[in-house]
């Protein structure tokens, strides 16, 4: 793809997504419109969407963004309720999901891809989402964003094991997931010891910023070789990479350094995603859409299982607890989709293991929820606090 196409698809995309910001709508949800519109299906602007090196590149700092976010200290107060959110309610999508398409005559593996893909909810919209809301305690936030985190790890290590499930090799598939957990265990342990147990003796490296960015670089890359020489996908190596330097808040600092140098790079990291990385790839998989296909009945079965399996999946665990009304919230809530889904349907549509119709059904249920979610959940807490 010609690079005045790129530029002029993110120009569009980001005049949009100031427009639209205004009420609320998070802007993922307009660059995958502009690329719906720019791209073959609508005006034909752009023809040629050959996914490329920068593409990949993109997918890897949104997932590196992503470990970043995640608050292992909230992860530690509201594991439980967090984690039944999670189990619950991607376990409740993905098994009404598979059982609609395979009955519908979809193969196993197709609906499992759209399963976990529906099945997920995006914890940067969930931030944006709860940023702008109104009576929301903080109990309910940080259950909320850990659940959405639990989330982001199933479908991650999923497109990690996709490549595995493609060649047919079970037994191999078991052995990538006992590596994963093995990669993932091995460097967050290393992180523990080495940043939490002896944060005196990194403190140089932490309060000098110069330095501190090498080091998080050193460990971006370091995790992306890593996984390579492991025998697992670079996707995974990216997202670990933001869960070791996201151990930094873990140590107990009466000044809070730490934690305020990867605040820090966390900001540094979303400008650079809102100046072009998040733009370029998610207009790019707005390109690969096909309008065609969002007018068809699976389209309509695929947004109404993703809905209802998300709501009431989402909402046992507080329903049995009788906090009704938190129930019916989270359950909305949870139903916000973004960066995760769109990326697995790409990878899986690469693959060849989803075709046009399946990748644009799931792209559309991520920008209808990712679009209408926040505005109902705005309204909802307004009337009713949570």
């Amino acid at each position: 793809m010609e690079l005045y196409l790129i530029a002029f698809s993110v120009f569009i995309a980001n005049a949009i997504a100031f427009i639209l910001r205004r009420v609320s709508v998070p802007p993922i949800a307009a660059y995958i419109f502009t690329g719906i519109l720019l791209g073959p299906s609508v005006l034909g602007v752009v023809q040629d969407v050959t996914e490329g090196q920068l593409i990949t590149f993109s997918l890897l700092l949104l997932l590196f963004y992503t470990g970043l976010n995640v608050d292992f200290k909230g992860l530690r107060n509201y594991l439980g309720l967090a984690l039944e959110t999670t189990l619950i309610g991607v376990g409740f999508t993905v098994g009404i999901t598979v059982a609609a398409m395979t009955w519908a005559g979809f193969g196993l593996l197709p609906s499992l891809v759209v399963g976990i893909s529906l099945g997920n909810t995006a914890t940067e919209v969930v931030v944006i989402m709860l940023h702008h809301s109104y009576g929301v305690s903080e109990e309910f936030r940080r259950v909320l964003v850990m659940a959405s985190f639990m989330d982001d790890i199933v479908a991650i290590v999923f497109m990690s094991l996709l490549a595995g499930v493609i060649s047919g090799d079970v037994a191999g598939v078991g052995a990538d997931l006992l590596k994963i957990t093995g990669f993932m265990a091995t460097f967050l342990l290393a992180a523990y010891f080495i940043f939490v147990k002896n944060s005196s003796r990194i403190y140089r490296l932490v309060i000098e910023w110069d330095m501190f960015v090498m080091l998080a670089s050193l460990i971006f890359f370091g995790t992306l070789v890593a996984a390579r020489a492991t025998g697992i996908s670079n996707i995974m190596g990216a997202y670990v990479a933001g869960l070791v330097l996201s151990t930094l808040r873990l140590i107990h600092d009466p000044t809070l350094v730490y934690t305020v140098r990867v605040e820090e790079l966390m900001s540094r990291v979303t400008t650079v995603l809102d100046l072009f990385v998040a733009p370029i790839f998610f207009v790019f998989v707005g390109y690969a859409t096909v309008v065609s296909y969002l007018m068809t009945p699976t389209f309509g079965m695929i947004l109404a299982l993703a809905i209802i399996g998300k709501t009431v999946g989402s909402s046992l665990p507080h329903i049995i607890r009788r906090r009704y009304k938190e129930a019916l919230a989270i359950g909305i809530a949870m139903n916000v989709r973004g960066s995760i889904e769109p990326a697995l349907a790409l990878l899986a549509l690469s693959y060849g293991v989803i075709g046009p119709q399946l990748y644009t059904s799931i792209i559309g249920v991520s920008l209808m929820t990712s679009a209408i979610i926040p505005v109902i959940f705005n309204i909802l807490t307004w009337y009713e606090e949570v």
